[in-house]
């Protein structure tokens, strides 16, 4: 008999091992970097996806030109950047942070009056300082359709009480856009930064309604409406439009005007005989007096035979010179401070000392200084009225300041003034 002969040739046979071999190394290496770039991709959402250690924080935001936008703030290593597609931005990382601000405006078109919102998807893509690129994962955001800014300056408020036949007006906008007042497209007067300012009529009616109506592109229409009143009077009285509401002067010249015939009687300090009356066109005129560092009372009242008072009372705040305030401020002397503050209430001190502690009520910056010289505290609550800003804690400052009150601080009462003039120490 025959040997049987070999199905394959050993050449061909050691090929096709050779060929499986490599085919088996490649599905290895194929699953080895699937697997690998599996992890990576885990460990990327896991560190930079929802509640990450690294996870983007996105926080609703007023840009500088007030127009309403979003901040995105990423976490990295410095000389990083972030690269986000679909802004075709580059923000580089400085201190460990990397900060994008987008306005809400740029996701809609024209006029976007007709819509509700959108839903945005950002791509971001970290691209280290040697070039490497990491695709992070993508940031899901829905974005309300952004009112037109509009921003009053003046009036300070949207109710308010005025003495006055005019006021002005002052409104921030974004150049472009179309205002208008009470129904009149006042666009022409909006000069090129955006600023709005005109002088407005104000009748002794009552409520005087401002309405403003303000069209951005980009943004759908918004409407602001202010009140100005002005009380009605039986005899007609008015301030001057710039009468100051702040004074260095502790006397400041008050005008205005009232109906013919009527006489001016001052119920306020003022200076004798200050009165002037022009009785053909009502035109007056009188000095106001003021002793009360802060708020001064200014009240007069318009007579006229047959016919009700009409009366007006405004506050000016009144504020020296910082030489003069500082030249009437006693030495610190804390233990009588303390016991003595109702009797020494309005008296100016030079207060030095090291911050401990501020915060804010309201609108006011409240600081707690210690002005101890011994080692023991002496604490003291500063009311900050001046025209510093903000402090830091541990940082050593002088003001002027008057005495107010006292503050429960700590289970205890200490000293609180009225810091008119603050700096830091030197």
């Amino acid at each position: 008999m025959q040997a049987k002969q070999p199905i394959l040739n050993p050449p061909l046979r050691k090929a096709l091992i050779a060929v499986g071999s490599i085919l088996v190394i490649c599905a290895i290496c194929y699953a080895a970097y699937n697997l690998t770039f599996w992890l990576r991709n885990r460990r990327i959402v896991k560190e930079y996806g929802p509640g990450g250690a690294k996870a983007p924080v996105v926080q609703a935001i007023t840009l500088e030109d007030y127009r309403p936008g979003h901040a995105i703030t990423f976490y990295g290593n410095d000389g990083d950047s972030i690269y986000v597609e679909q802004t075709r931005t580059v923000s580089v990382f400085s201190g460990g942070v990397a900060r994008l601000e987008i306005a809400d405006s740029d996701w809609f078109d024209y006029d976007p009056n007709q819509i509700e919102g959108a839903n945005v998807t950002l791509s971001p893509i970290m691209v280290s300082a040697a070039g490497e690129k990491t695709e992070l994962p993508n940031i899901e955001l829905e974005i309300p359709t952004p009112e037109s800014p509009i921003v009053v300056l003046s009036p300070e408020e949207e109710y308010m009480t005025v003495n006055t036949s005019v006021y002005p007006v002052e409104v921030q906008i974004i150049p472009g856009s179309t205002i208008s007042l009470n129904g009149e497209d006042v666009s022409a007067d909006v000069d090129r930064s955006g600023l709005l300012s005109l002088m407005v009529n104000i009748t002794p009616t009552g409520a005087n309604t401002i309405s403003l109506l303000v069209q951005t592109p980009y943004h759908k229409q918004a409407r602001k409406d202010i009140v100005i009143n002005r009380p009605v009077m039986e005899i007609a009285l008015e301030l001057d439009y710039d009468t100051p509401t702040r004074s260095s002067l502790s006397e400041q010249k008050i005008s205005g005007k009232t109906e013919p015939g009527a006489s001016i009687i001052v119920d306020s300090s003022f200076v004798y005989d200050s009165i002037e009356v022009d009785p053909q066109t009502g035109e007056f005129s009188f000095i106001a007096q003021f002793s009360t560092i802060g708020d001064n009372l200014v009240r007069f009242r318009a007579v006229k035979e047959g016919k009700q008072d009409s009366t007006i009372a405004f506050n000016v705040y009144y504020l020296p010179s910082i030489g003069e305030y500082s030249r009437n401020a006693w030495a610190m002397d804390y233990e009588q401070l303390k016991t003595m503050y109702e009797a020494w209430h309005g008296r100016i001190f030079l207060c030095e000392g090291v911050v401990v502690d501020s915060f804010v009520e309201g609108t006011t910056q409240y600081i707690l200084m210690d002005v101890s010289t011994t080692g023991e505290p002496q604490l003291l609550m500063l009311e900050n009225l001046s025209s510093l800003g903000s402090v830091n804690d541990g940082v050593a400052y002088k003001a002027y300041a008057d005495v107010s009150g006292r503050y429960f601080y700590n289970n205890d009462y200490i000293p609180m003034l009225v810091a008119r003039y603050m700096d830091a120490a030197e």
